[in-house]
């Protein structure tokens, strides 16, 4: 995970930044589960595929959490997803993770994987009978775009919310506004540029490029491609994880300054000097190792608030 995440992605300097990262991420795809925990791929009858990770001998769970992974919605469910979260099956008696394995852009697009990911909810909630207020749900980068579009989706329909939400460097904004892209171009390991000037040239080639492909025809300023660009009135507790140096900061920033407007409980950890979805490199980095345990905590306390 540490060379495909990590790898510079501008498109300026690297045009087959995707081919490359879909490549990379091929060597992360396994089976092999970390000792004491189970892996199960499953389908709904809809054809939306999605994994659930429970520690051994664990058959009735008491929470779950629903987890969307990153990769800019082309880079598939890869195994360190696995490891980054099976720490959190110790949780509040016993808590499995369930990990939707949404179809990939360039090939599909919007709206897809949102239908995808309020289908597995529809499986959960429905067809399991896993009462909302028993799940939380989390994401990274563009899983942390698709958690909030789908919450946005339930909210509008009228349905139940999961108990609380994680976000990992959510991507929340397809038309590149916010301040960050510019301010942070220089220092931004994976679609920046080192001592390079973001230029309003720059910000068109970037909105052009295929980092954005899964959009296709869609309206970059819906809240569900875009969710910065949506209201959060009766949203559930929110923790952001953001880098300092990451040029979706603001992606991050702006949105928790609306939801702490509309009054609702959100939590923004900011490190200084870290990068996009840093919180994944636990296994590596001091502040990463911190960063997950305030997440695990935040989630402790929203499955603790719905026995």
């Amino acid at each position: 995970m540490l060379m495909t995440r990590m790898q510079n992605i501008n498109p300026f300097t690297h045009p087959d930044a995707i081919r490359k990262m879909q490549k990379l991420s091929k060597w992360y795809i396994n089976d092999k589960m970390p000792k004491g925990y189970s892996l199960e791929k499953k389908t709904t009858l809809n054809g939306t595929a999605y994994q659930i990770i429970r520690k051994n001998g664990l058959t009735a769970p008491v929470k779950t959490i629903y987890y969307i992974h990153g990769g800019c919605y082309v880079c598939g469910l890869v195994s360190n997803y696995h490891t980054f979260l099976t720490d959190c099956c110790e949780m509040t008696g016993g808590t499995q993770i369930v990990l939707l394995d949404y179809k990939l852009a360039p090939e599909y697009q919007y709206p897809k994987q949102l239908d995808e990911a309020y289908d597995l909810w529809s499986e959960l909630t429905e067809k399991q009978n896993i009462r909302p207020e028993n799940i939380v749900i989390g994401g990274d980068s563009s899983g942390g775009n698709l958690a909030l579009a789908l919450m946005l989706r339930l909210r509008d329909e009228d349905r139940k919310l999961p108990a609380g939400a994680f976000l990992l460097s959510p991507w929340t904004d397809m038309t590149v506004s916010g301040d960050s892209y510019e301010y942070n171009y220089g220092n931004d390991v994976e679609i920046g540029e080192k001592r390079g000037v973001f230029t309003e040239e720059k910000r068109q080639m970037l909105l052009e490029s295929d980092l954005f492909c899964f959009v296709g025809s869609a309206d970059r300023t819906d809240p569900y491609v875009s969710p910065v660009f949506g209201e959060f009135y009766g949203f559930p507790p929110v923790f952001f994880s953001v880098g300092e140096h990451e040029m979706l900061l603001d992606d991050s920033l702006r949105i928790v300054e609306k939801m702490k407007k509309t009054g609702i409980p959100v939590i923004c950890e900011r490190k200084p000097e870290m990068f996009h979805t840093y919180v994944l490199y636990k296994n590596y980095m001091p502040e990463s190792r911190e960063s997950f345990a305030r997440m695990k905590e935040f989630i402790q306390e929203c499955m603790s608030d719905h026995r």
